[in-house]
This record gives C-alpha cells, structure tokens and sequence, in this order.
C-alpha cells in the first residue's frame, strides 16, 4: 500500500467514525438494525469479501465493486412475535462501474388497539409496516482500493402515524496480498425526523474489520457501533465442502439476546440458497433466514 492509498483509506476510517457519533440522538426505525442477508447473518453478521454478493449492500456498498455477473437474492426473514422481512437484493455493472438496489419490507401481525378504556376486546387490529428502499455505487477506485456510496428512503407506519427519513451511507475496501482485506463502512447517516410529535434519528451503524479468504474458506472479524454508542465484536467463518456445500459458524459480543448463530447453503450452477439460525435468550425464541440467490451470466 502506498503513501497515497493508505492516507485515502485512514481519512474514510476516522470519516466513518466520526460521522457516526456526529448524529448521535433519540433513535427510530430500528428495525433497520436487523440485518437481512442468510449468508452475512450466519456468519456473525459480518459482510463476504470474498465475492460479490447482493446481501453484501447492507454492510458495505464498496464490496460489489469488481463484480464478474448480475446477481438477484431474495430472503424471508422470521422473526419472534410474528415479525417478518422480506428482502429483495440486485447487483448489476454497468458503464464502468457496480450499482446495486435493496428493498425490504418489514411487519408485524395483528397488533391489538385500545382507546383510553381499558376493554377485553380490542377496538381495531393493525399490522406496523416498515420499508426501505436502497440506491448503491461502486467502484475500483485502484486494483486494490474499491468505494461505494449509498443512497435511501425510509418510510414507518404504526397504526394511523407515519415518518419519512432520507438516509446515505459510504463505504471503502482494500485488498492486501494473500488473500487479506481491511473494510470501512458507516450506514443510514441522515437528519432528524418527526414520529408523531418526537424528534428521532436514524439507526447509524459504523463498522470496520479485516477478512481472511483462502480458497473454500473465509473467515472475517468487525468492529460495529450501532446508534453511536454500543460497540461490538462480530465474528464470522464459513467453508465450501465439495464445493457445493457452505458451512457457517458466527459470534457476536455485547447484546442483551444473542451471540452465537449458525447456518449453511447449498450451491447448484448459477443457483445458491442460504439459511441463518440464530437463537436468542430470555425465553424470546429462535429466529429462522431463507434466501436464494441467482447469477445471471
């Protein structure tokens, strides 16, 4: 790494950092800290360096630059207390560069509404819906050095109230020999919002690690401040038996819930599906992650 590739790549990890506690504040849309992708939750909740995958968007844009073919990924998350995410994931080139596109929709079921009385029955039942739409970019920015950027809209409903929030992020990888790599991201930076009559700001999550790659196996390890003050240890390994099968072992420190999660994936020509399990404490159950993804070559 040269004097120049290393400066860019220092200012992009202190940028990050800072931009994060920058916002810092009552947070909303939380849900957009439950991270959609099988294979990346499996694993630590730690993004694939190893290769261009869709579900790479939400952890770092920068890491679909370089893609060989288009991918399309589709997932269903199941969540405790019937909430479910659905998810669709695109990566595309195009003109020289790497675009990407996410969207998720998120929900929980028949939620019970009162009025001020209480009352056996409820009054109405409603579902609270969040959505998120994504724009990404990427780019090689030198045969070692990539970027990205991302740009979004995030909308919350619960019951008759609304909030809408614009959101970007940046992101930054670089590739050292045999098979190391270094990467840098801040997500869903934007000003405040109003929810009913309460100011909130998005759910900003900074993070930055290394990844290890070599041929079947890659083993990756991150650093993630999610709203500006908790900080965590992610850790994440998997390995492609037979090249055909994925195994998948993760770590996480410092949550209330959680910290050990697991999963596998299964590889059949330009087709893969994925599946994450991850359990959680306090009698709050288990939380099952199904996607397939297809490469369009």
């Amino acid at each position: 790494m040269n004097r120049k590739q290393l400066f860019t790549l220092s200012s992009f990890l202190l940028l990050s950092f800072f931009a994060g506690n920058a916002f810092a504040g009552k947070t909303g849309m939380l849900n957009l800290l439950n991270l959609t992708g099988p294979r990346q939750v499996a694993m630590g909740e730690t993004g694939v360096l190893s290769e261009a995958d869709p579900f790479n968007l939400e952890y770092n844009p920068a890491m679909i630059a370089g893609m060989k073919n288009s991918q399309v990924g589709i997932s269903h998350n199941s969540f405790f207390q019937d909430r479910h995410t659905n998810t669709l994931a695109l990566i595309f080139p195009a003109a020289g560069m790497d675009f990407g596109v996410h969207i998720r929709l998120s929900s929980v079921s028949d939620l019970e509404a009162r009025g001020e009385n209480p009352s056996e029955e409820p009054d109405y039942l409603f579902s609270p819906n969040d959505f998120a739409g994504k724009v990404f970019a990427a780019k090689n920015i030198t045969d070692r050095l990539q970027a990205g950027i991302s740009l979004g809209l995030l909308l919350e409903k619960i019951d008759t109230h609304r909030a809408v929030a614009g959101v970007f992020g940046l992101g930054a990888v670089y590739r050292f020999e045999h098979g190391f790599s270094a990467h840098a991201s801040v997500a869903n930076l934007g000003s405040q919002f109003t929810f009913i009559t309460d100011k909130q700001s998005t759910p900003k999550i900074v993070r930055f690690g290394a990844d290890f790659h070599k041929k079947d196996l890659n083993i990756s390890a991150d650093y993630v401040n999610i709203k500006s003050s908790d900080g965590h240890i992610h850790l994440g390994g998997e390995y492609l038996l037979e090249e055909v099968l994925f195994l998948r072992l993760g770590y996480q420190t410092g949550y209330d819930n959680r910290d050990f999660s697991a999963g596998t994936g299964f590889v059949y020509n330009n087709l893969r599906i994925d599946y994450a399990f991850v359990p959680y404490d306090s009698d709050l159950g288990s939380t099952h992650r199904f996607s397939l993804t297809i490469s369009i070559r």
